[in-house]
């Protein structure tokens, strides 16, 4: 079986390879529509004309061939996870496609989520804070590379702190740590939690980074439930 996985490995390179073209060449082809969607979060404070500033003949060419590039990856991710998925299923039981599957949906569902608490909360309130402060002094014109590096940053890494009772559960799963180890760390939770926030916030100001050391402690505590759900006799007797 898994002889046949691998000569079938040609066509699942290929395949991650055309989900590749076809994402960069959809985001090349609505462009526009995306960097207004990734401008809105600004509400139209990046420059006196609403929209950012770009300072070198080619910055524009180049940012909008490094975002369709990036619109690929992301097209492509899904296909390479389902075709690495399938390379080893032929030696997984019922149990463990089961449990694969759904992790691979946990894992997208809390990224998406992560990314829209993002766009939706903390680039609206740190732009708002960054953007209004000092402008009886001086008139904002962002440059859109600065910007943009700033956006996505945001997008990805709040993606990826969302993953955070994934990775608990995961470790539960495997055994690694138990809920009980977990349940015994949370008091350093919340002063771990200001700190990664601290990080991951563009702004310095106390507010936005509350508002991501929040849901940091909120999916920390989904995750020590999580992990008790994944060893239920061991929560039963902890």
């Amino acid at each position: 079986m898994l002889e046949r996985s691998l000569s079938g490995g040609r066509g699942r390179v290929l395949s991650v390879f055309i989900a590749l073209g076809v994402g960069a060449g959809l985001t090349w082809y609505f462009r526009t529509d995306i960097f207004q969607w990734l401008f809105a979060p600004a509400a139209g404070q990046l420059s006196v004309t609403g929209k950012p500033i770009y300072t070198g003949p080619t910055e524009m060419f180049s940012l909008s061939v490094g975002l369709a590039m990036k619109g690929g990856i992301v097209a492509a991710c899904p296909i390479l996870a389902y075709n690495v998925y399938g390379l080893f299923r032929p030696l997984l039981n019922k149990q463990q496609k089961r449990t694969i599957i759904l992790f691979l949906w946990l894992i997208l569902f809390f990224y998406l989520a992560g990314t829209a608490f993002a766009y939706f909360v903390l680039l609206p309130a740190g732009l708002g804070f960054l953007l209004q402060f000092g402008t009886d002094i001086a008139t904002p014109m962002i440059r859109i590379t600065e910007y943009m590096d700033m956006a996505l940053a945001m997008l990805f890494w709040l993606g990826v702190v969302f993953e955070i009772p994934i990775i608990m559960l995961l470790l539960a799963k495997l055994r690694v740590v138990s809920h009980t180890r977990f349940r015994k760390v949370r008091r350093y939770v919340p002063i771990a939690a200001l700190i990664l926030s601290a990080i991951i916030t563009p702004t310095p100001d106390f507010v936005n980074q509350l508002l991501v050391a929040g849901p940091i402690w909120a999916l920390y505590e989904v995750g020590v439930f999580l992990a008790w759900m994944a060893r239920p006799r061991a929560a039963a007797n902890p």
